[in-house]
């Protein structure tokens, strides 16, 4: 996943999301006036520009004061006051605001928050217009043969639909980089096995997107750590299942494939990016529990200087199967750890288990600590950032996020490979048009965005709904139903012990 780092921030976020959750502002953003208005602003001209578009294009680089704009200009007034006010709003200098406004990820970032105003309007947590970012799996193809791969990709595939062409593969990304998608990565397989991957990120980067890859490393030569640091990859998360070649070679089914992930990882430090470098750590029961790695990758982490070890949540599905998940109890209890990590100042064990979110929660309402999670991207003060994380949100499936296949085919998680609500290729052609269809229309989409109104199927009775929401995929992996609970969280514990007469099976 691509991280955002809040500290580079010119202003502070928390005080976007107060004015948002909070008095007149949240009660206009959400006035069908409001509405009304900025879809005006969203339309687009014969030259595919919207209004807000030029609105911040003029303010980015019109420096006239507002009396010589009431004489020449008057259309130039309604972005000068819009922008002036937000400079006062979170005392930003007004060169400073303009330098933001002329990143391309910004930009799609401010579209894409109107988008969301009109279409689902202000809430918790949010539902965006379109989504932060997409996830695409670009090949099915992979080096590797590890036992909990989610998409079931590499020479141990149970079979898969044919991959899109290069010309469609290039056409999906340009596509995408037209979206008000600010925030992109790259996964698969293995993406650096697929010859298309670098005229992806070359127009990816020529775009301005956020751009992340996730690969096991082992390709990653010095030449290539070069060549992605020309591209100007934002983040690397380089799988490592263990803190040694006996786990972590056992787990991802060759020998040998730890001292090439590791050497990739010193290889991208070489070249001077291991403030981008990441660690990504599958939590499961063969390493996390029974094998006690998480210590060691911490302790790997620092030895390396890099910034983040991420851990994913372990969810049985591709190959995956259930008896490496851990219990609700093993996985609370690895939750101390990652705070013990996160109160030390290392923003580090950022794990893709919403419940870590309600877990920070429950630690600064009991007194117990002053830090959270945002999403799963980046930390920081509870007491400052407790409405930003509630904006943001826990789980982002299908409401902040969205998965593309190698075929083209489009789920609602990576985690949920099987489960297809569209496609980026309708009737033979290949448009933005279609990924926007599916995000607004899709009945799967709708009922895991309504899981707030299942409250009875959760343990937590919705309190900890806005930080967390429980991992659809986990839900939909044991139950078949993505209004299910999540056995994961330990308000579930009961859902956990009794899955077995529960569980279907699913793909």
């Amino acid at each position: 996943m691509g991280l955002w780092n809040l500290n580079k921030f010119p202003f502070q976020p928390d005080k976007l999301s107060d004015n948002l959750k909070n008095g007149a502002l949240y009660k206009m953003l959400n006035s069908s006036l409001t509405k009304k208005i900025i879809q005006d602003y969203l339309k687009e001209d014969n030259r595919g520009i919207t209004k807000l578009e030029e609105f911040i294009e003029k303010f980015s680089s019109d420096k006239r004061g507002i009396l010589e704009r009431i004489f020449k200009e008057k259309e130039t007034i309604v972005p000068y006051v819009i922008f002036d006010h937000i400079c006062k709003i979170f005392e930003i200098e007004r060169d400073k605001l303009i330098q933001v406004m002329k990143n391309p990820k910004i930009k799609k970032t401010v579209l894409n928050i109107a988008e969301t105003i009109v279409k689902f309007g202000v809430r918790e947590p949010l539902i965006f217009g379109e989504p932060l970012m997409v996830v695409w799996n670009i090949t099915n193809k992979c080096n590797l043969r590890c036992k909990h791969c989610y998409e079931d990709a590499g020479v141990l595939s149970k079979g898969f639909s044919a991959e899109l062409t290069r010309e469609e593969k290039i056409k999906v990304m340009e596509e995408i980089t037209k979206m008000n998608i600010p925030t992109f990565a790259f996964a698969g397989g293995e993406p650096l096995m697929d010859p298309v991957f670098w005229e992806l990120a070359k127009i990816g980067k020529e775009a301005g997107l956020y751009m992340s890859i996730n690969t096991n490393g082992t390709l990653i030569t010095k030449e290539v750590a070069e060549r992605l640091k020309e591209i100007g990859f934002a983040y690397y998360g380089v799988s490592l299942d263990g803190a040694s070649s006996y786990v972590h070679d056992e787990f991802r089914g060759v020998k040998g494939s730890f001292e090439r992930a590791l050497r990739g990882i010193k290889n991208l430090i070489e070249v001077g990016e291991s403030d981008k470098v990441c660690i990504s750590f599958t939590v499961a029961k063969g390493n996390a529990i029974i094998k006690n790695q998480i210590p060691e990758m911490i302790k790997l982490r620092d030895e390396l200087g890099i910034r983040k070890v991420v851990l994913y949540n372990y969810i049985p599905c591709g190959r995956g199967d259930f008896n490496n998940d851990l219990t609700c109890e093993e996985r609370e209890k690895l939750f101390e750890l990652f705070y013990q990590d996160l109160s030390k100042g290392k923003e580090a064990l950022l794990s893709t288990a919403p419940q870590f979110g309600r877990y920070c929660k429950q630690m600064y309402e009991l007194g117990q600590g002053g830090f959270t999670v945002i999403g799963h991207f980046s930390s920081g003060d509870a007491k400052k950032l407790k409405n930003l994380v509630e904006l943001i949100g826990g789980c982002g499936a299908g409401r902040a996020y969205i998965s593309i296949q190698p075929d083209g085919s489009v789920t609602p998680c990576v985690f949920m490979p099987n489960v297809y609500i569209g496609s980026m290729k309708k009737d033979g052609e290949i448009r933005k048009e279609n990924l926007i269809e599916i995000w607004e229309k899709s009945d799967v989409l709708n009922i895991i965005r309504d899981r707030l109104n299942h409250p009875e199927k959760h343990g937590c009775k919705g309190k900890y709904f806005s930080v967390c929401g429980g991992c659809v995929a986990r839900s939909y992996a044991y139950f078949g139903d993505f209004a299910a609970p999540d056995p994961g969280c330990i308000f579930n514990k009961m859902k956990f012990e009794n899955m077995d007469k529960q569980r279907v099976s699913v793909g």
